[in-house]
């Protein structure tokens, strides 16, 4: 962190071998989300701090509420929660800021290691910057809240917490999961103390180790909620599990309100307030790396370009897309700092939010929707579309698991001019398929089809169903029958899968249009079709044998290749070291080479 200096659409099923493209849905609840809400930066002496900017609906309160959501992993399972009550916050009247804490998500850094020494600081100028002199609101969660009630009294009108922790039991819990992530994780970096999506420097963890725990002090104007206000929050659970509880926006909303001036009170035209910076620049190892704000695609989803302050009009344009059950640089900041390294080589680079992630995520959907749909196909094409209007030089687009998915799955709707200097690194994905029906089981929430979560067994009889009369014999043989016959669905698939990884090139290619497999050759040779078109299937040990890939040439331009380590969420510090290395060495050194 200190070497950055300031310087100035509706899921629809379909699938690929149907020998045509379907027209694209917009999904018209997208840009609802985002009205009403402006992003950018604010300064924190040498550093730049991202904050989003929900504004109050009218009659407004003429108040502002800053609403700091926990760092690291949690920051991904909370973000659907976080974002819901800042909209019921913005909707009942209050202005709500948000934010990133230094050397996590969209705030810029170059360094893969955190200086958590800055939150306590990032907290207060954000404070001061949302209030312009008048005093706020605050609402944390977990170690954000911590921070929260450890600050100094002056500046909040009112604080309250939810989950409340020690800065200690938080580095625990945080450091146990990590340790639980799996033998496939590469060892732990020694030098500071790595997380899971997040590395703290020594001196950084110390900081946090010395945060107290939170305790309700009217005097302080420090209220607690806990959970049998609020439900259970998913702070440490699946991604795909990270719902939102039914009674944590109407708890905040309450708890807050009952502190704040009546709506009504004071114009919004009358508050002061301040815009966050939409184009910044930043000192990345001695060169000067431009961020700038903007949207990307029909929906105008968030977006971000980075770029050198003096750039070539053929410089390389790289895009980069996000796994599926991470908001867009939500916890370590993978991609961010890969933008960053290597603009400050010469590249012009792009980030966008997806579909009901990030800003994105539905305020109808208190879930995880399934994201092996068509817009997720439509708004990659647009992300390739964009870079490529960005630059006249060589283009490459880098995705995990869902994100590279999504960049195969558009490749066949490029521009032929468009796809003539593109060269996808496709990373980690074990689901070649379009949109075949083992994905699109992703979005069931329930009944013998859906998916369980990893560790989650069936579900047992309620207390209900035991106690049913005898009259509801028919119905719970209907529903055994149903799981016996989902269960045998399941079985059948996952054996055919394994005798086909040993089948000749011809049954691969079927079983893979039929959404049976995930093998990736048959895609691999499809794609070496497009005129010009380069594909890098990078795998790291685990996914190589989990999809039977063997590193080597597929064709005249794309190859597998392994590499190592690489775990398959890139959790671990080392395999976000490797990764961004290899895409930003990849991105420079091919462009060079072609000049």
């Amino acid at each position: 962190m200190r070497g950055i200096t300031i310087m100035g659409e509706t899921s629809v099923l379909t699938y690929s071998r149907l020998g045509r493209s379907l027209r694209p849905t917009r999904n018209k609840t997208t840009s609802d989300t985002t009205a009403g809400v402006s992003h950018g930066w604010v300064p924190a002496g040498e550093r730049w701090i991202a904050v989003d900017v929900h504004e109050p609906a009218l009659p407004a309160r003429g108040a502002t509420v800053v609403l700091a959501a926990p760092p690291g992993r949690e920051r991904v399972t909370m973000t659907r929660t976080v974002v819901h009550t800042a909209r019921a916050l913005a909707a009942d009247g209050w202005r709500v800021v948000r934010f990133d804490w230094s050397g996590t998500g969209q705030s810029p850094a170059h360094i893969d290691a955190t200086d958590a020494q800055l939150w306590a600081e990032d907290l207060r100028v954000v404070r001061d910057w949302a209030g312009q002199g008048e005093p706020v609101s605050g609402v944390g969660f977990s170690l954000a809240g911590a921070l929260l009630a450890a600050d100094d009294d002056a500046g909040w009108a009112h604080r309250l917490v939810l989950a409340p922790v020690s800065g200690k039991q938080w580095l625990r819990h945080q450091s146990a999961l990590r340790r639980m992530a799996g033998a496939d994780l590469p060892p732990r970096i020694t030098d500071g103390t790595e997380l899971m999506d997040l590395h703290l420097t020594a001196t950084g963890a110390a900081s946090v180790k010395a945060v107290p725990a939170p305790t309700a002090d009217g005097s302080r104007r420090i209220e607690l909620l806990d959970e049998a206000q609020t439900g259970p929050l998913p702070l440490d659970v699946h991604p795909r599990a990270a719902t939102v509880p039914d009674r944590v926006t109407s708890a905040v909303v309450q708890a807050v309100g009952a502190q704040a001036p009546a709506r009504g009170s004071e114009t919004r035209s009358a508050v002061r307030e301040p815009s966050p910076a939409q184009d910044i620049t930043v000192d990345v190892d001695g060169a000067a790396v431009r961020l700038r704000r903007t949207t990307n695609g029909s929906a105008q989803r968030p977006a971000i370009i980075t770029e050198p302050l003096d750039r070539a009009p053929a410089a390389p344009g790289l895009a980069l897309v996000s796994p599926g059950s991470d908001v867009m640089e939500a916890a370590g900041g993978l991609w961010l700092r890969t933008a960053l390294l290597a603009s400050a080589r010469g590249a012009v680079c792009l980030l966008a939010e997806r579909s009901d992630t990030g800003e994105l995520v539905y305020d109808h959907a208190p879930w995880n929707t399934n994201p092996y749909a068509r817009h997720t196909v439509v708004e990659c094409r647009e992300l390739l579309e964009h870079i490529g209007q960005l630059t006249e030089g060589p283009l490459f687009a880098a995705g995990i698991c869902l994100g590279a998915w999504g960049l195969v799955a558009c490749a066949r709707e490029l521009p032929a001019e468009l796809a003539g200097r593109l060269t996808l690194y496709v990373i980690n994905n074990i689901g070649w398929q379009r949109a075949p029906l083992r994905y699109w089981r992703q979005g069931v929430r329930s009944g013998p089809l859906a998916p369980r979560l990893p560790g989650e067994d069936a579900p047992a009889p309620t207390e209900d169903a035991a106690a049913a009369p005898t009259g509801s014999t028919g119905r719970s043989l209907r529903r055994v029958l149903t799981t016996h016959v989902g269960n045998a669905a399941r079985t059948v698939v996952r054996g055919t899968r394994a005798r086909a990884h040993e089948a000749s090139p011809r049954v691969n290619a079927l079983a893979a249009t039929l959404g049976i497999i995930d093998v990736p050759h048959p895609a691999l040779r499809q794609l070496s079709r497009i005129p010009g078109l380069t594909v890098n299937a990078v795998f790291g040990p685990a996914d190589a044998a989990h999809s039977n890939a063997t590193p080597g040439r597929t064709g005249p331009r794309s190859a597998m290749l392994l590499l190592e380590p690489l775990d398959h969420s890139v959790f671990a510090t080392a395999s976000r070291n490797t990764l961004t290395e290899y895409v930003v060495g990849e991105v420079t050194g091919r462009a060079a080479a072609a000049r």
